[in-house]
């Protein structure tokens, strides 16, 4: 379905417009840039200047903001009628003044709202016909492919540098399906981890079967006889060859110190990420995740170096102190099998060169979820917690009603299966783990929570910043974090990014109400606590009176673009008054 081309596309525009101006007011207050009033009841108002407001219909969180409801928005000019509102664009613009953002980042900013609403209109398309329950039956890749993109940032899929015809044949919502594009590098340039190394095929093995590793290494041998004894083999995504490294690696393709040999080996299905790929065609295969040059909700999607230098021995450094300890045995590490970075040489030799060209060229192999599950056990994303129908009934509804337990129950087994285990991971071990949607994955058995699975070690775990990693290398390679911030890889990463967004749907599908939600993960908290010594989680308190609010879409609002040696860092909001605070309080 081409964009504008039938009214049934323009209907699902509308539907996508109204649910992101609900996302984005939502949002923006909850970071404090936009301050809505109450009108009574259920009904708010914002009032963005002397001529403009909206009025709609939202519930107060706990944890500060509302939770808008997408259908009834209505926009206000002077004295004229409230008309129906459907656009974020509008509101960003409405609000400019009260945002204070500079013409150019905001300018950049619509731009990735636009495809962002581009993307959205498709998943609409995608949703229309499906139920909660058809949703929910699904697991893994297929499952991430009827998600709905980050939940706190407003321009949720910018996607920079995609168009109609990429979102086609690569974005998750699309149901892509795309084989590997392939490259021999000369062994000097290429900096490898794990069982990736010159001349080495096991990880090919993990992408391609017999008969497509026979094929790509009679062209291998064909096409660089000098290459094919100790060169190094590496999967790129084939948009990122099309549009960034024929061009930016020309000197080594004439010089022969890479030669591309085409596209072999099997299916991969984009997961939610859209850089990691599960291979569709031998689900318990390794996922590949490569690097994009592309800009999606924070940041350039390359590969850091170090990332894949690093993967490896952390990974295998987790596994060994999650494998030790008794508390951690519902924890599973998918950690990474190898990879390989290839720097720009001119890029690197410039010393501070943005970062998105310094990271156009690497590959990831990883444990694929499938490859840890029994035979009665299945993956869901964290993210699918969140997740609804285009109706607004949510998927967790299903899990629940499957696992036969009340719903205070299930979310008591959730909390014990992803909650504690982190926290434990921090206090213990001084290992914080960015829990956010995509990079924890829930295993189910008939509906309830059993465990969890870590992924994207590499880039998505950090460490204490004190003495007890001087033993292990790898872990002494993770970035240090002082206690007050480590702790929000818990904090912001799990309960403000993804549990702020399942207590509403469990208020409106059960009528659990959000301060009970809370006092379950609080009072399953405070039992882990009593467990331990005082001094174990003294550090990493997560029942300060008040708590650091990071924010994603300031920090896209300053910045814009982004195109400086490093990747863009989250900005600070109004401080958070935590409301994990009150429960415990209100059980003593």
């Amino acid at each position: 379905m081409n964009p504008g081309e039938t009214s049934e596309w323009r209907d699902h525009a509308r539907l996508a417009g109204r649910r992101r101006l609900a996302q984005a007011i939502g949002e923006l207050s909850f970071e404090g840039l936009l301050h809505p009033r109450a009108l009574g009841g259920d009904r708010w108002a914002l009032d963005l200047s002397e001529e403009t407001s909206y009025k709609f219909t939202a519930r107060p969180s706990a944890w500060g903001g509302l939770h808008v409801e997408a259908e009834g928005i209505t926009r206000r000019v002077g004295d004229g009628p409230e008309l129906p509102a459907e656009s974020p664009v509008q509101l960003i613009l409405d609000a400019r003044a009260t945002l204070g953002v500079a013409a150019d980042a905001l300018a950049e900013f619509l731009e990735e709202l636009h495809n962002s609403l581009l993307a959205e209109t498709n998943q609409c398309a995608r949703l229309a016909t499906l139920r909660a329950p058809q949703i929910a039956a699904l697991s893994g890749a297929a499952l991430e492919q009827h998600l709905d993109g980050h939940p706190k940032l407003v321009a949720h899929r910018g996607r920079v540098g995609w168009g109609v015809a990429d979102l086609a044949a690569y974005a998750p919502e699309s149901v892509a399906r795309l084989q590997l594009h392939w490259l021999v590098v000369a062994p000097e340039l290429a900096r490898c981890s794990g069982a990736a190394g010159p001349g080495q095929l096991q990880l090919v093995d993990e992408s391609c079967d017999a008969e497509a590793r026979a094929r790509l290494l009679e062209q291998l041998h064909a096409r660089a006889p000098g290459l094919a004894q100790a060169g190094v083999l590496v999967p790129v995504h084939p948009w990122q060859w099309q549009h960034h490294l024929a061009a930016q690696h020309i000197d080594a393709l004439t010089r022969g110190a890479i030669v591309s040999l085409g596209q072999f080996g099997d299916a991969y299905a984009p997961r939610l990420s859209i850089r990691t790929l599960a291979d569709a065609s031998r689900p318990e295969r390794a996922d590949v995740k490569l690097a994009l040059t592309i800009l999606n909700t924070s940041c350039w999607r390359g590969l850091p170096g170090e990332h894949v230098e690093q993967g490896v021995g952390i990974g295998a450094a987790l596994r060994r102190r999650v494998d030790g300890d008794a508390r951690l045995r519902a924890v599973h590490v998918l950690g990474d099998l190898g990879g390989v970075h290839v720097p720009q040489p001119e890029f690197e030799a410039l010393g501070a060169a943005p970062y998105r060209l310094r990271e156009q060229l690497g590959a990831i192999w990883r444990e694929s979820a499938n490859s840890r599950l029994g035979p009665e056990e299945r993956e869901v994303p964290a993210a699918a917690l969140q997740q609804t129908d285009l109706h607004g009934d949510p998927l967790l509804r299903t899990w629940v009603e499957q696992s036969g337990l009340s719903i205070t129950k299930w979310l008591r087994a959730l909390f014990e299966r992803t909650a504690v285990p982190l926290y434990h991971l921090l206090c213990r071990h001084g290992i914080g783990v960015i829990a956010h949607g995509q990079n924890l994955g829930l295993v189910l058995r008939a509906g309830l929570p059993t465990a969890i699975l870590l992924r994207d070690v590499h880039g998505d775990v950090r460490r204490a910043a004190d003495d007890r990693f001087d033993h292990e290398p790898a872990l002494r390679g993770l970035k240090p974090l002082p206690a007050g911030q480590i702790v929000h890889d818990l904090y912001t990463g799990y309960f403000v990014s993804v549990l702020r967004f399942v207590a509403p749907l469990c208020e409106r599908s059960f009528g659990l109400p959000e301060r009970e939600f809370l006092r379950v993960l609080a009072g399953v908290l405070r039992d882990y606590c009593d467990s331990v010594p005082r001094e174990a989680t003294a550090g990493f308190d997560l029942f300060r009176p008040e708590m650091e609010r990071i924010c994603l879409n300031r920090a896209r609002l300053r910045i814009g673009h982004g195109g400086g040696a490093t990747r863009p860092l989250p900005a600070l909001g109004p401080p958070l008054h935590n409301p994990l605070v009150r429960e415990v309080d209100h059980e003593r």
